[in-house]
């Protein structure tokens, strides 16, 4: 009977000791923010709760820009450490159906404006006029002291839908509308510019795109800048200061997916 009952409570021990380490055992490994990041993607396309990873491997800032610069939609990560020595992050975005609806606009004006005879260059350009002439740059946002950074003048549905946005509204439009005719581009941000574009790889070679700066302002109509379009980064670096090395190990991660 005691040997019974010593071998019960061993057995009930390493139940506790294999749950309590479970999370961690099946964490996913991940090499790099960039890892993380589409991990974090496909779940929150999926509508799932969340995606657990070991603490260590993880760099939060890190997470959070990789995810921003693929991820079209506004949104927060939510972090939540374990005793386990595992991180679960969640992505949790706000106004679910409005953004929804701001990608279904995307789609529907990307094919307005888009032929499939178009190179990537030209379908690029005819995307970057359709966003500059739908939309203008919210001035007002652009000078509060505190604005709130998941409003809608920060994502694609100010952009798309109340036809007014700041840089990161631009951002991520034109991230969605090229997202609809199956060009991956990304969203760059400077924190030493409180600003942001994007960027896309043609023929191996990163270009950089700026549709805010591209949009004169006070608003001028129908007319279009290119002075900011498919840009080296040479050339763009002349009046923008980026992390670039970050984006450009970020675009060689997206090229590996595929």
């Amino acid at each position: 009977m005691k040997r019974a009952a010593v071998l019960l409570a061993l057995l009930v021990l390493a139940g506790g000791v294999f749950l309590f380490c479970y999370p961690r055992l099946s964490a996913p490994h991940v090499q790099s923010p960039f890892e993380a990041a589409a991990l974090l993607e496909q779940d929150a396309q999926a509508g799932g709760d969340g995606v657990t990873f070991r603490t260590e491997e993880i760099d939060l800032d890190a997470v959070y820009r990789a995810l921003e610069a693929r991820y079209p939609f506004a949104f927060a990560l939510h972090a939540t450490e374990r005793p386990d020595r595992t991180t679960v992050l969640e992505v949790q975005t706000p106004r679910v159906a409005r953004q929804a609806q701001a990608q279904q606009y995307a789609a529907a004006l990307a094919a307005d404006c888009v032929r499939v005879d178009m190179t990537e260059a030209e379908k690029l350009r005819a995307l970057h006029d359709a966003l500059v002439r739908l939309c203008t740059y919210d001035l007002d946002t652009a000078e509060q002291d505190a604005p709130d950074g998941a409003a809608a003048p920060f994502a694609a549905d100010g952009a798309l839908l109340d036809h007014k946005a700041v840089c990161a509204g631009y951002g991520r439009a034109f991230a969605m509308l090229c997202e609809a005719v199956g060009i991956e581009t990304v969203y760059v941000a400077s924190e030493e510019m409180n600003h942001g574009w994007n960027a896309v790889r043609l023929d191996g070679t990163t270009y950089y795109i700026d549709c805010t700066f591209d949009d004169p302002v006070p608003d001028r109509g129908e007319y279009v800048s290119e002075q900011y379009f498919l840009l080296t980064a040479a050339e763009l670096s002349r009046t923008h200061s980026w992390d670039e090395a970050f984006y450009e190990r970020l675009l060689d991660s997206m090229e590996k997916e595929n």
